[in-house]
């Protein structure tokens, strides 16, 4: 493999694997969140494998995926400690968007979602909190999918918030991402057949007309199909973004607080600030989150009856330049108006697929379908349908 792209945090041989099996014949990447028996984890931190300790036995996701036949080849750079969506790494460096040259590949599976988009890969293993597959796949142009929480297991997987984290794929071909799914699914679930899909107006308000124009056109397409469309204001992305907000904090600072009070480790800038922010959160703030959560689990979940699909734009637009989100107060709003798009299905912990909708010609932009639970391969059927 030649990575023209920086994608990739260590090029692997001789992994193991089956000889035979579902994925026999293909090869996958695993985002540097999940261990890889004998190798470092590095979690997108220079100081960070020392702390995690060398893994004796693969993540539970690459365990799986080897045992069913397919090719561990790599595995690929993440924002810093999975805390971050531009995909900007001050440590390891940032991966290169494929698709908008000078633009952030999204976080925080950057490396995964480029090593997909420049055909490194076909499939690669993300993790996904508040976004991470869905972010980079819109500003990449690939296919992504977060399961139902707790659907697949995290194991062997650094954590951020384990309320919301999940283990997510970005695929080049939504059969390809199906087939992967599968074998993480063992086929358990059932295909829900989807009758009607409702269009968020309120987060149609947040975003460029691009990304508008995308998710309009992902709904004339399910109309074709005989899916009934609505349009709907829910009112409660702000809130919901900020009570994800409180509660993930609260988990990261958390999980790291020993090692990064004992150890002082470097840390980037922006993780810095979010995990000092996140440490200050009192158990009254915590709490009040707590409690808005569970209300806007029921009311924001009161959409997703059997058979009905949100839509929602996977990004505010498409892929801003690197050199702006290195200003403090553009990488903040885009931040604000990101995590208003994907907190909906984080906070529920449904499944979601993202699919590349822009226009021909057009800069990639993904547009997020999402399901009740447990309808993950009714999704998954979905985004066969073509999009692109």
């Amino acid at each position: 493999m030649h990575d023209d792209f920086g994608a990739v945090s260590l090029l692997l041989e001789n992994q193991p694997h089956a000889a035979s099996g579902p994925l026999q014949g293909l090869s996958f990447a695993a985002k540097d969140l999940f261990d890889v028996a004998g190798l470092p984890t590095t979690a997108g931190n220079p100081d960070f494998a020392e702390h995690w300790g060398l893994p004796r036995r693969d993540a539970w996701a690459v365990a799986a995926l080897k045992k069913a036949g397919a090719r561990l080849i790599a595995k690929t750079h993440t924002h810093e400690l999975a805390y971050g969506m531009t995909g900007i790494n001050p440590h390891f460096g940032t991966p290169q968007n494929p698709k908008v040259p000078g633009g952030i590949p999204g976080g925080s599976s950057s490396g995964s979602a480029v090593a997909v988009a420049a055909g490194l890969v076909p499939v690669a293993l993300g993790s996904d909190t508040a976004g991470s597959v869905r972010i980079p796949a819109s500003l990449c142009g690939t296919y992504a999918y977060r399961p139902t929480h707790g659907l697949i297991p995290a194991t062997g997987v650094v954590p951020l918030a384990p309320s919301y984290d999940t283990v997510g794929l970005l695929a080049a071909h939504p059969e390809l991402m199906l087939r992967f799914a599968r074998v993480l699914l063992a086929d358990a679930l059932p295909t829900v057949r989807f009758e009607r899909a409702v269009v968020v107006r309120d987060a149609l308000e947040l975003c460029t007309p691009e990304a508008q124009v995308a998710t309009l056109g992902v709904a004339e397409k399910l109309e074709s199909l005989g899916l009934r469309i609505e349009e709907k204001s829910l009112g409660l992305l702000q809130e919901a973004r900020e009570a994800q907000r409180v509660l993930q904090g609260a988990q990261a600072w958390g999980f790291h607080q020993k090692w990064l009070e004992e150890k002082q480790p470097r840390l980037g800038a922006d993780v810095r600030r979010l995990l000092e922010m996140a440490s200050s959160y009192s158990p009254g703030e915590i709490g009040r989150a707590l409690s808005e959560q569970v209300r806007l689990r029921s009311e924001m979940g009161a959409w997703l009856e059997p058979g009905t699909l949100v839509l929602l734009p996977a990004t505010p637009s498409s892929a801003p330049q690197q050199a702006d989100m290195r200003n403090t107060e553009k990488a903040l709003e885009f931040r604000r108006r990101t995590l208003s798009l994907t907190c909906y299905a984080s906070l529920l912990g449904t499944p979601v697929v993202t699919v590349p909708a822009a226009r021909p010609g057009d800069k990639p932009i993904g547009v997020q379908l999402v399901g009740a639970w447990g309808g993950d391969m009714g999704l998954l059927e979905m985004a066969r349908w073509g999009w692109k």
